[in-house]
């Protein structure tokens, strides 16, 4: 859908700065012209980018960008995406194979038992140093083609913009974990430090479930924001 197109556009746009926060979008006609479809088609994106904060509008005023801190931990955004142009980020694919969807994975993706499901971990890594490990599930029966090289991006744009499948929402469970010596040596720190973990259930709109991610992050802060 063209809509999709333009949020996209938009929402990079606001995460990499080309917008900075509190200051206006274009008017919806400014951007129908500049995009060369439809107001309402630029309606639907800008709804999408009101309902995961990324802006805000005032009656009589325009629309207006939100600072990161409204939109980073409510909305789906990968680290590829949040990465700035002064850092650098690389994937290092520690594991790719593919597992039978046993238990509570298969409850997960409410498939089979017995279903293949691709399996994968990696480190991310920013301005060289590991930042966090990642191991993800995905259903074989949603993405045939899904290759070890993808791993080496970002595997929400190759959902999204590759597969042209349309994500839904993340919920996101976190708690804190010690970390055991195989991720202590990975993450560069010392064996039992307490980190922050976090499980990803990813869903496309319909409901299907299309990604089940643990990630362990040297990080242990959590920001949280309240909005009036």
């Amino acid at each position: 859908m063209k809509y999709i197109d333009i949020y996209h556009l938009l929402k990079e746009k606001i995460i990499k700065g080309s917008y900075l926060p509190y200051a206006p979008l274009e008017g919806e006609h400014a951007l129908a012209q500049a995009y060369q479809v439809s107001r309402p088609t630029i309606q639907k994106a800008i709804a999408r980018l009101k309902r995961e904060s990324f802006v805000h509008t005032r009656q009589g005023a325009g629309i207006f960008v939100n600072p990161p801190e409204f939109y980073q931990d409510n909305s789906v955004i990968s680290i590829s995406e949040r990465i700035q142009s002064d850092q650098k980020l690389d994937n290092v694919v520690l594991l790719f194979d593919t597992q039978p969807a046993e238990g509570e994975l298969a409850e997960h993706f409410a498939q089979v038992p017995g279903s293949l499901l691709i399996h994968y971990r990696r480190m991310r890594i920013i301005n060289e140093l590991p930042a966090i490990i990642e191991e993800t599930w995905m259903p074989c029966s949603l993405f045939p083609a899904f290759t070890r090289e993808d791993c080496g991006h970002s595997v929400l744009q190759y959902i999204e913009q590759t597969c042209g499948l349309a994500i839904s929402h993340d919920v996101k469970t976190l708690s804190g974990k010690a970390l055991n010596q195989e991720e202590a040596w990975l993450l560069r720190t010392q064996e039992g430090r307490i980190c922050l973990s976090i499980r990803h259930k990813v869903f496309l709109q319909g409901g299907k479930m299309a990604q089940f991610t643990l990630e362990t992050l040297l990080s242990n802060e959590v920001t949280t924001v309240s909005m009036r």
